[in-house]
C-alpha cells in the first residue's frame, strides 16, 4: 500500500500528461488542415466570406471563440500568380495543473499556409 500511495500520483500525472498531449497534438493538426484547405479555396477564387466559413466547418470540434483566421492580401487585392497566406491561431488551453505551471496556459498554436493563386 505505501508502494502505491507513493507511485500513484506519478502515473497519474503521466496519463494526464499523455492526454493533454494527444489533445493538443489533435488541434494543432485540425487547424494546420482548416489552414490547408483554406489556402487552397483561396487560391482558386473563393471569397473571404466562403474561406471563414470552411474554416469555421473544419474546426468545428475547436472552440471558436479561442481561434483567429487572417487572410491576406484580402479579396480585392488578390492577383493570379501572387501569393495567398491563411494563418490560424488557436488558445489550447491545457488540463495537467503541473504542465501549465511549466509552459504558457493557454498555448498559442499558430499554423501557416501559403499558395499561389491560380
Amino acid at each position: 500500500m505505501v508502494e502505491t500511495a507513493l507511485i500513484l500520483p506519478i502515473v497519474v500525472l503521466l496519463l494526464t500528461g499523455i492526454i493533454d498531449f494527444g489533445l493538443l497534438f489533435n488541434n494543432y493538426l485540425v487547424i494546420t488542415n482548416a489552414s490547408r484547405e483554406a489556402a487552397r479555396n483561396a487560391a482558386v477564387g473563393c471569397t473571404d466570406l466562403e474561406i471563414n466559413m470552411l474554416v469555421a466547418n473544419m474546426t468545428s470540434t475547436l472552440d471558436q471563440s479561442k481561434m483567429e483566421t487572417k487572410i491576406h492580401p484580402v479579396q480585392a487585392d488578390r492577383v493570379k500568380g501572387e501569393e495567398v497566406t491563411i494563418t490560424i491561431t488557436y488558445d489550447n488551453v491545457l488540463l495537467t495543473p503541473l504542465v501549465s505551471s511549466i509552459v504558457p496556459n493557454p498555448l498559442k498554436l499558430t499554423t501557416k499556409t501559403v499558395m499561389r493563386i491560380e
